[in-house]
């Protein structure tokens, strides 16, 4: 009915039928609930070693599956599904690259639901051209590009990703990014200094110098002596 350019070429209820029905029909893509009656859709996947479609995972509504599924950088639907998430889902899934390495988004996914208590170690990036495996640690910071988000790395790398500055900002973690103007999202680990001149100006590690808001400026001091005292215990 929303994408009548997609041929359901079959369906299934476990995850033994969904196998069966996988290998015969070899489909271009897959929307796949993450828990079925006998596994899940995570091993399901990992159990095709050579074929690699696309997977649309669904989800129910839980902020840590969520946030694992952002930094796998798999696509996602959330329950009860929006017909308009779904549209803008099978939208980006024919954009995407033929080439695709899900063995590395399900490692991540899997890592950051067994620790959902701790911050990612690596996060997935994706652009139009290939996909990255990058150390949070590595990354500087990141820049609203309209619909888009560019990660800055310590390499000085830049990576543009299709997602917008805010799904980013719930995924990394509170105590060591910051967003600290509208269109910046910095890791307070790269930070070299703060310039109180014009309004309030970082200078990060390697030299660059981002821009304060007003209205952000007091949740960065306030983290940065947080920080502090959290090193000095």
């Amino acid at each position: 009915m929303y994408c009548p350019q997609i041929e359901l070429v079959g369906e299934a209820q476990s995850m033994s039928e969904a196998r069966v029905s996988i290998l015969k029909y070899q489909p271009d893509l897959i929307f796949l609930d993450v828990e079925l009656g006998d596994g899940t859709g995570i091993e399901l996947v990992q159990s095709f070693k050579k074929f690699q479609p696309h997977v649309i995972f669904i989800t129910a509504h839980d902020k840590y599956a969520i946030d694992a599924f952002h930094c796998s950088a798999l696509d996602f639907l959330l329950k009860p599904i929006d017909p308009e998430d779904l549209v803008d889902a099978v939208r980006k899934a024919k954009q995407l690259s033929s080439i695709q390495d899900l063995d590395k988004q399900i490692k991540v996914l899997e890592e950051r639901l067994v620790n959902v208590n701790q911050e990612p170690n690596k996060i997935v990036l994706s652009d139009a051209e290939s996909m990255y495996l990058v150390k949070v640690n590595d990354i500087l910071w990141c820049t609203a590009e309209g619909s888009y988000t560019k990660f800055n790395l310590v390499d000085g790398s830049e990576i543009l990703v299709s997602k917008n500055l805010k799904s980013y900002e719930g995924v990394l973690d509170g105590d060591k990014f910051l967003r600290i103007h509208h269109s910046y999202l910095v890791n307070i680990q790269h930070i070299k200094r703060f310039e109180r001149s014009e309004g309030g100006m970082l200078v990060m590690d390697n030299d660059r110098i981002l821009p304060v808001s007003v209205r952000k400026k007091d949740n960065l001091m306030q983290l940065l002596k947080n920080w502090n005292s959290t090193l000095i215990k």
